[in-house]
């Protein structure tokens, strides 16, 4: 049976993870048929430029059904990629066993060890298809010569570390190496090493040089019994290397290259045609000679041919490269994830808003619909054309936001948020009989209307009139009385003064989401940082949940595309229990309307929000259910805070995190963690940018591009 095992990148790995097939070694001998061994396949590979682009023509919308401001950017991406990506080695690994588990059964049984593996879905690469052996080499039907090189069994000298094969696999020619293992059974282990201890004890030879080796043999034989002792298994390894050329100089170069890149003592194989056919197959090989290895030795072995990853993944749009100048693709619609939720963490100027902006704008590309909450006015698409783009502009007397809209589905839940809504705008204080009196108030407005459904929306001056009526009520206590008049009083501010522009009126923002790239711009809503409720809170609260409400109605409609809804400031709607168990409900369940939501914010503080009286972070549950994180720059007082929750960061990560320059982030994706430089195009820097002189440049490109289309299609 083989296997095609997940590598993982030795940078970003932890060290646990290095020596993570501890438990399949010492394992062999009692879930392997026969002879206990296994053998680890590793093929070098290229991932090409044609691949990259070849994966996003799978993905993207056809050419010929884009608008005009859409086909200019998609140009510009293009010529981006033809422009950027690089030729990337990499190494497929494989596992060759016979199990006594079916394939299904071993898979399972490998992930119980830490090791991800999945079904052979492709032809196992071979080195050769039909060959000529001859004593000093191979003659391939495809005209190289080739060579097969071995690991001595008796290695000296050597230093076992996790990169000790990253040299050969890096090599820029091609390479096959397979790991061939044998587990010693306990038995047999102990049998072993008894004959060997007698032998060095009971005939250790007479000259000094026999005396001093039968005291080195002791030795070692102490130290395995000691490893034993600890759980550990004895095994042999034979580490085998198979590489070709065009002649025979290339060879004996490549052969040399090959053996100065190992700290192992390696030989040449002659006659080896039929190991090298036997070695990369599924048959089992039945050699138990090899170099003694314990456990821990084996697993840092085999750690080092899974630990060389390059991120090969090529259906997507590009993010940027990693530190092995590999494309980092991504798709997060990828239906292997379990969720399509982002959440994006970095301080002011890390490059956060810009790598998310790019991030959604390629995904654009894909057919994928865009709604961006923009809190500093600075994202300006107007590139795209109108009947792609649309800018709604929160907070001036254009646009006024109903803080009783219906957001949710049941009337309790409903007056639920509507009461956390004026207590954000200070309306009331949370009291006992201020609660009460505006469930009553809000039932008997909502009640008509949830009858009759197409009947508008209450508004705040018909809640204050409905209080107004109530202070009228004899029959009533004087101390209710004088709450409805504290709380009439409270909304004036809201219908007749100061903030009747944004609260006073029926909502006037257009929430249908009818164009593909949506921006909601919120820099003009009051500005309240620092304290726990406030206008904008609320404001942004009602935004949010009306567009949630949007995309119910698409849905409804049968709008299938996906959609990236991406929300800054998310710690500001994290303030309010409702508020924020509103939004990680929505955050939860958005896979199954087909959304990924993207959540920023500068710090963990910020995103988590406040505490409830047990402790509980309202962002919690938002952080629990990403899919996606990436951590931009953070500040060295944040290092402890991002250790507690991003526990699987190795430590070198955390520590880098103060120091990363702008626009590179720690990416963990489900697949993945890496540490990623965003790369933009010059086209989007320029489209992107906010300053002036940006945007001038930006729209005579646009210019020129679309008159170049509209050349095309004439």
């Amino acid at each position: 049976m083989i296997l095609q095992l997940d590598a993982f990148d030795y940078t970003t790995a932890s060290a646990a993870r290095l020596v993570g097939t501890v438990g399949l070694w010492e394992a062999l001998p009692r879930i392997t048929r026969g002879l206990p061994t296994a053998r680890l396949l590793m093929v070098a590979d290229t991932l090409r430029k044609e691949d990259i682009l070849a994966g996003f023509h799978q993905v993207a919308t056809e050419e010929s059904s884009l608008p005009h401001g859409v086909l200019a950017y998609r140009m510009a991406y293009e010529d981006f990629l033809h422009n950027t990506v690089q030729e990337v080695r990499y190494i497929r690994t494989y596992l060759a066993i016979d199990p006594v588990l079916d394939e299904n059964g071993t898979i399972g049984l490998l992930g119980a060890y830490g090791i991800q593996a999945t079904t052979l879905d492709h032809e196992l690469p071979r080195p050769f298809g039909r060959a000529t052996i001859e004593w000093n080499k191979v003659k391939t039907d495809e005209g190289n010569v080739a060579a097969l090189l071995r690991s001595k069994s008796i290695q000296t000298g050597g230093v076992l570390h996790p990169q000790i094969l990253h040299n050969l696999l890096g090599q820029d020619f091609p390479v096959w190496a397979a790991l061939h293992i044998y587990t010693y059974p306990n038995r047999e282990t102990l049998d072993l090493l008894r004959q060997k201890a007698a032998m060095a004890q009971y005939n250790p030879g007479k000259t000094e040089e026999s005396l001093h080796e039968a005291s080195v043999a002791s030795q070692g034989i102490t130290v395995f019994r000691d490893a034993i002792g600890r759980g550990e298994a004895l095994h042999t390894f034979q580490l085998h290397v198979y590489t070709d050329a065009p002649d025979m100089g290339k060879l004996r170069s490549r052969i040399e290259t090959v053996r100065g890149a190992l700290p192992l003592e390696m030989e040449q194989v002659y006659a080896s045609g039929s190991l090298a056919a036997q070695l990369f197959s599924g048959e089992q090989l039945t050699q138990k000679d090899g170099t003694p290895l314990t456990t821990t030795g084996l697993a840092l072995l085999a750690g080092s041919a899974l630990s060389y990853r390059r991120r090969t993944q090529t259906k997507g749009v590009m993010l940027g490269i990693d530190r092995n100048q590999a494309p980092v693709i991504l798709d997060i619609f990828d239906d292997r994830n379990a969720s399509y939720n982002t959440v994006v963490l970095g301080q002011t100027g890390s490059g956060k808003t810009f790598g998310i902006l790019l991030l959604m704008m390629r995904h654009l590309l894909m057919g994928t619909r865009l709604i961006i909450i923009d809190p500093q006015g600075n994202v300006d698409l107007g590139f795209l054309g109108e009947a792609v783009y649309q800018r709604s502009v929160l907070g001036t007397e254009q646009t006024s936001i109903n803080v009783l809209d219906v957001i949710h589905d049941e009337i309790g839940m409903q007056v639920e948020m509507a009461v956390s809504m004026l207590r954000m705008l200070e309306v009331h204080r949370d009291e006992p009989l201020e609660r009460a009196l505006l469930d009553e108030a809000l039932m008997a407005l909502y009640l008509p209307m949830w009858e009759k459904p197409e009947q508008p929306k209450p508004t705040l001056a018909e809640l204050k009139v409905w209080l107004d009526q109530s202070v009228q009520d004899k029959t009533r206590s004087t101390m209710v009385l004088e709450c409805a008049e504290r709380l009439s009083l409270s909304l004036q501010i809201y219908i007749t003064g100061s903030q009747a522009a944004l609260f006073g009126k029926q909502t006037t923002v257009d929430f249908a989401l009818n164009k593909a790239v949506n921006v909601f711009d919120v820099s003009k809503l009051p500005q309240q940082e620092g304290t726990e409720n406030g206008l904008r809170s609320a404001l942004l609260a009602v935004l949010v949940a009306n567009v949630n409400q949007g995309i119910r109605r698409r849905r409804a409609e049968g709008d299938r595309a996906p959609i990236l809804f991406f929300v800054d400031e998310i710690g500001v709607l994290m303030r309010d229990s409702i508020i924020a168990s509103y939004i990680s409900a929505e955050y939860k369940t958005s896979r199954a309307r087909l959304v990924g939501m993207i959540v920023a914010d500068q710090d963990m503080p910020s995103f988590l929000g406040t505490t409830d009286g047990k402790g509980f972070s309202h962002g919690a549950p938002i952080l629990a259910n990403a899919a996606n994180v990436l951590i931009f720059n953070q500040k060295d007082s944040e290092r402890e805070r991002i250790r507690e929750h991003f526990s699987s960061l190795p430590d070198s990560l955390v520590s880098a995190l103060s120091v990363l320059p702008r626009g590179a982030c720690i990416a963990s994706f489900p697949d993945d963690l890496l540490v990623v430089n965003i790369l933009p195009s010059q086209f989007e820097l320029q489209v992107f940018s906010s300053r002036l002189q940006d945007q001038e440049r930006a729209k005579k490109t646009i210019e020129q591009l679309q008159r170049e289309i509209s050349g095309e299609f004439k």
